[in-house]
């Protein structure tokens, strides 16, 4: 179906994996997931002295009991996701170094891969407890992550150094473009519930049919890369692979600490792609608590992944007239920008939201490519592994502090300020960002 044109059989191989991968990112964690949590939570807590609308002087308003209960909702999805990243963060250095041995790279993700699917299929399953299907969805998001880790590590192996900038941001271009197809398929019938063309009993099977679509797209555009991707640079198998993972990845900590253009990165990195990755994975959760309506989110969404298509590309060739900090400085700024109209909706001004999704657009898909590039750029190639795995620690990490900053002050600040409160992050990052170097860099004794 996707041509790529441009592009060798490994790279190809390895693009289209984000064209897989990206279907669960943005069909299962971004749009439906969020609304199937709160729809099954509320149905465990909502009783019949629980109505979501009272009447009060002869008006029908929203009863403050359900809103509570929303927000408690809410908020919960908010520390999971969290925490998911913080699980995922302490993991992905242990598997980045212990992948670097011939042979555990590709047996590693294809085993990070099945967790991440069969975990798919099990949030699929209708009528689940809320509970359950939190920790279904947490092994799902387990292997998917695994997988990320061991793929941003595959790109020095699939291309060259001169490369990387469009290798990878084909990689999330394609992928924002491609998710569409299984979304507007898998879609379908949960949007003939909403508009009540369909019976509103039947929305728990059109959102695990949805599930079912976007985990079977991912299955199948991971084929080329599980056939075609081999590890080029790794470590002769030993015996104590574990252990030795272990004390090489405690050297690699202390190396990083002495590579200290790749530490500061990692530093502003984190900081920045924490506000990156809240925006994917709560965009739904807080269009939500500002009152945007679910139509609107979904239309957003579509925008946003629409836009950045074209805009990672560009991103790629504006690379090479600016360089690469000024174009991760771009894209700071325009989250900047979108974190501060966030803070402008409310009931009356939801139309914000359109304006909010089109200039995100224009920067999301080209600071993930183009971080991931300009840190490869950064590293030693015989230990990109090793480094891949704390950079994967460092953008696990920046999905942790975001979501906690915002369930934790949205009931006291209000979620508007507590979004504002992103600005924070972000303004740090370009301090950061400021002393880092761009290119290979040398060991600093």
């Amino acid at each position: 179906m996707f041509k790529l044109p441009k592009l060798s059989k490994q790279e190809r191989a390895w693009v289209l994996y984000d064209i897989a991968n990206s279907a669960f990112i943005l069909t299962v964690i971004t749009v439906l997931f969020p609304i199937l949590f709160e729809i099954n939570f509320m149905d465990t807590h909502v009783t019949d002295g629980v109505l979501k609308y009272i009447m009060v002087g002869g008006e029908e308003v929203l009863n403050p009991a359900y809103k509570t209960l929303w927000d408690d909702g809410s908020r919960i999805f908010k520390y999971l996701t969290g925490s998911i990243a913080l699980v995922i963060a302490l993991f992905s250095p242990i598997m980045g170094a212990w992948s670097n041995y011939a042979g555990n790279k590709k047996k590693f993700f294809k085993i990070s891969l099945a967790v991440g699917i069969i975990g798919g299929i099990g949030i699929a399953i209708p009528g689940l407890d809320w509970l359950l299907l939190l920790v279904l969805f947490t092994i799902s998001s387990f292997g998917y992550n695994i997988s990320i880790v061991l793929y941003d590590a595959f790109l020095v192996d699939v291309t060259e150094e001169e490369r990387f900038d469009t290798v990878s941001a084909n990689g999330y271009a394609w992928g924002y473009i491609g998710s569409l197809v299984p979304f507007f398929i898998g879609i379908i019938p949960y949007a003939l519930v909403t508009f009540e063309i369909l019976d509103q009993g039947l929305e728990h099977i059109s959102i695990s049919f949805a599930f079912i679509v976007a985990v079977a797209w991912w299955f199948y555009y991971s084929l080329p890369l599980l056939r075609d991707v081999e590890q080029k640079y790794s470590i002769e198998k030993t015996d104590g692979e574990f252990r030795k993972s272990l004390t090489r990845l405690r050297k690699t900590f202390k190396d990083i600490r002495s590579y200290r253009m790749i530490f500061l990165f990692l530093i502003a990195y984190l900081l920045f792609i924490d506000v990156v990755n809240t925006v994917i994975r709560l965009a739904t959760n807080i269009g939500g608590d500002l009152g945007v309506g679910s139509a609107t989110m979904l239309g957003v969404i579509v925008m946003v992944q629409v836009i950045a298509f074209p805009s990672a590309l560009i991103y790629s060739k504006m690379v090479k007239i600016f360089g690469g900090k000024a174009m991760l400085y771009y894209g700071m700024f325009v989250y900047a920008i979108g974190v501060y109209l966030v803070y402008l909706i409310n009931v009356d001004t939801t139309y914000l939201m359109w304006v909010v999704g089109a200039i995100i657009g224009t920067a999301q898909g080209g600071i993930q490519s183009l971080s991931r590039s300009f840190f490869a750029k950064m590293v030693p190639f015989e230990k990109a592994n090793d480094f891949f795995g704390f950079y994967s620690v460092f953008g696990r990490f920046g999905g942790i502090l975001s979501p906690f900053i915002i369930a934790s002050f949205q009931v006291s600040l209000g979620i508007n300020t507590a979004v504002l409160l992103l600005l924070i992050p972000l303004g740090v990052a370009a301090i950061v960002l400021a002393f880092v170097k761009e290119g290979r860099v040398a060991l600093v004794e």
